[in-house]
């Protein structure tokens, strides 16, 4: 069970009350939970915890770095930061501070568990190191020999007065006696007697020992262990005239050997790797840990420098600082990029501590390392996710007023388009500006991929079938310089996803592989059925276990480096020329896939080519489903009454213009309220609620349930330049939801109108 004391020190109140709740849930007791650095260095002064929770971001004078180096200076009481965010300069100030690790929040109680733990084990190892330092040093000092010497028949003669302090015997009243009577010894083991050394020496005319953890009885029967030796005393003629007995006291160094058998146990059975060498770096211990992480055996690196753990990716500068401090008689902490026996490269937390003798000379540097690639990676995985996640709402609010002027600016064009004769100049001119209209409206529509806020239709589809329906155009695309091969998987399992949005994530990816291979190459698609288990997941932070469909599309072009693969879904960073990409394709396949419930990752080396894979979930169903009929050529009118609610006034006019051209009546609002005194004014039959989703005051979506309680049979058509939850679940319209998205044309608005009205 859990006893130690942790304080929590956290200015967000309920997070802090979270935290105490989740650690007296695992068995710890919560010293106290403060707001303020100040108030962490006053309560550890009371309270003497066993750990510190600090959140590295506190809110007043003194951040969680700076209560910590307090706290650093007044105890050695282990620090772990919390943290949602740190910028570098914070990261690096934390590290002066040597904290016993980093909580990321949000967290889990198995991630907290597991850092308190380790970090109070590290504390408790770290201190008895210590602690069993100083403790031989003092043990080693204090020794002293005791001497008893006897006559050639075993009578005591003389004892010096440690020998009267361990036997418990005064030398007057020993005088005389025999041996026996003052003292036996017995084996350390069995506790049965065992030859008496003055007798043997006397037998066998040698010196004896008996050697180690050999207990000496003394008067009042305690034992004690000790290191004995007896040696004939002769006369000028070599005759034995007496023995000299002298040993001494091992009682603590009996124990200090249970202890270092203990500390061997734990540093065996330790979770961190444990390495020790000499003063040059060379390998002298290496512990079952060290051996897991990295991959060599023990016999492997004993004997050798520890430089075969290097690898090129590690700044030669950082080993530069370690041998200085290190040398220098100090304790160095830090990141090191270490390579396994495989090749494959590690990121190990290490400490390394110089070992003194009894001089105080430096005689070994021991290495305390644990690995931390995942927990960085996973680090970097969440960062990139917040980052991507901030860019993607703004992208959205864009978006939605870029729909609105988009979707006047095309449809009056091409309104005027329509009313002019071919021959006229400005038919030509207005087809231009549609033109530029329709070009910006894919760049939204782009954005709104990214952001995962566009409409998409989901069917059951093949992903073979959808590969094999894009032979014909894929040459086209990339030229006869790039050679195409497929693999795909037979008895595919099928995916509910939206056809013209995967075909777009296909074409954007195949461009970027084209645009890889100028000189020509290969480009391979490839469809397999997957199963994502806990292993993968474990370095793949938005990934959950399952069975997925495979898309893989590789290529063998120029690659790309780890900078540069860092970066690449995020929207606007291209690496092409200016006028050359607009920096959207990867990431409209990013919101793509992730809008279909999936995952993107890049697999790239420069000069070896770069690999795409992308996972959509498995979906239930045993054949995909039919398409959408295709809406006809003919533009369909009506007479019917429709009320017009939009905010914006310029799509409202183009709205109003379209629909009476087609013949309907039309009733405007520019928002909820206005619309409710419009059809309470309103003597006859209102056929249709046209209405956009997001309007200042009532939202779309609340006007139309007011007014389908007053109009049992009001059809409700919604529009909106970006999804909103109020019809849509990410993305996915709500079942008998009717919707025309931002931008559309006044031909494919009167064609919506008259579905709906059509029913």
């Amino acid at each position: 069970m859990n006893t130690a004391s942790i304080l929590i020190v956290e200015d967000e109140s309920i997070v802090a009350l979270d935290i105490k709740h989740l650690l007296e849930s695992l068995g710890y007791t919560v010293a106290a939970v403060v707001s303020s650095g100040e108030e962490a260095i006053q309560k550890a002064a009371e309270t003497r915890p066993d750990l510190v929770l600090m959140d590295i971001k506190l809110e007043g004078a003194m951040d969680g770095v700076e209560a910590a180096q307090h706290l650093q200076a007044q105890s050695d009481t282990p620090v772990i930061y919390l943290t949602a965010y740190a910028d570098h300069a914070t990261l690096e100030r934390a590290k002066i501070t040597q904290p016993f690790g980093y909580i990321l929040k949000p967290f889990e109680e198995k991630e907290l568990h597991t850092t308190v733990e380790m970090a109070l084990y590290r504390h408790g190892m770290e201190k008895k190191l210590k602690a069993n330092e100083r403790w031989l040093a003092t043990t080693l000092k204090s020794i002293g020999d005791a001497v008893i010497a006897t006559d050639a028949h075993g009578h005591v003669e003389f004892m010096n007065p440690v020998a009267e302090a361990l036997t418990g015997w005064g030398q007057a009243e020993a005088l005389g006696q025999e041996i026996t009577q003052v003292f036996h010894i017995v084996n350390g083991q069995t506790r049965r007697p065992v030859e008496d050394p003055v007798a043997r020496a006397l037998r066998d005319r040698v010196m004896v020992g008996l050697g180690n953890y050999t207990l000496l009885v003394a008067k009042n029967g305690t034992e004690i262990p000790i290191d004995d030796n007896a040696a004939p005393i002769r006369d000028d003629q070599g005759h034995v005239t007496g023995v000299v007995l002298i040993f001494h006291d091992i009682s603590d160094r009996v124990q200090a050997e249970k202890a270092i058998q203990r500390l061997g146990t734990a540093i065996q059975q330790a979770a961190e790797s444990v390495l020790i060498t000499d003063t040059q770096g060379t390998v002298v211990y290496a512990n079952p840990a060290f051996e897991r992480i990295t991959g060599y055996q023990q016999a492997e690196v004993i004997g050798h420098k520890t430089s075969l753990l290097r690898s090129e990716e590690q700044d030669p500068a950082a080993y530069q600082e370690l041998w200085a401090a290190i040398t220098a008689g100090q304790e160095w902490q830090g990141h090191l990029v270490n390579r396994r026996k495989d090749g494959t490269r590690y990121i190990a937390d290490t400490i390394i501590t110089p070992v003194r003798d009894e001089t105080g000379a430096i005689v070994n540097y021991v290495s305390l390392q644990r690995d931390v690639t995942r927990e960085l990676q996973l680090e970097e995985q969440y960062h990139q996710a917040q980052k991507m996640e901030a860019v993607g709402l703004l992208a959205g609010g864009i978006a939605h007023d870029f729909n609105n002027l988009l979707t006047a600016i095309n449809g009056f064009a091409e309104l005027i388009q329509f009313n002019l004769p071919a021959q006229d100049p400005t038919h030509e001119l207005a087809g231009k500006i549609l033109q530029s209209g329709r070009r910006a409206a894919d760049l939204v529509r782009q954005l709104l991929a990214y952001s995962r806020k566009q409409i998409v239709h989901p069917r059951l589809l093949n992903l073979n079938a959808m590969v094999a329906d894009l032979d014909d155009m894929l040459p086209r695309i990339i030229g006869e310089h790039i050679y195409v091969e497929t693999h795909l998987a037979p008895d595919l399992w099928p995916i509910k996803v939206d056809r013209t949005q995967i075909d777009q994530a296909i074409v954007n990816l195949v461009v970027n592989a084209r645009d890889a291979m100028p000189a020509g190459g290969r480009l391979t698609i490839e469809t397999a059925n997957v199963r994502i288990d806990e292993k993968y997941i474990s370095t793949h932070l938005e990934v959950q276990p399952g069975e997925y469909v495979l898309l893989a599309i590789s290529d063998t072009g120029i690659g790309m480096s780890e900078e540069v693969k860092a970066h690449i879904f995020e929207p606007f960073f291209t690496t092409k020329g200016v006028g050359k990409g607009t920096g959207l394709g990867l990431a409209t396949v990013h919101g793509i896939v992730k809008q279909s419930g999936g995952h993107v990752w890049a697999y790239s080396e420069l000069g070896h080519g770069t690999t795409f894979k992308i996972y959509l979930p498995r979906a239930e169903g045993a054949s995909p489903e039919p398409a959408d009929p295709q809406a006809g050529a003919d533009v369909p009118s009506g007479n019917e009454t429709i009320l017009l609610v939009e905010d914006d006034e310029r799509v409202r006019e183009l709205a109003r213009h379209v629909l009476q051209i087609r013949g309907y009546s039309v009733l405007e609002a520019r928002d909820g309220q206005t619309a409710l005194q419009v059809t309470a004014g309103h003597g006859g039959e209102i056929h249709l609620l046209l209405t956009d989703v997001v309007m200042p005051g009532m939202s779309g979506r609340d006007l139309a349930a007011q007014l389908t309680q007053t109009w049992p049979g009001l059809k409700v058509l919604f529009m909106s330049g970006y999804t909103d939850e109020a019809i849509a679940h990410h993305g996915v319209l709500e079942p008998g939801v009717a919707f025309v998205q931002k931008p559309f044309s006044p031909a494919a608005l009167a064609r919506k109108v008259r579905e709906v009205l059509d029913g």
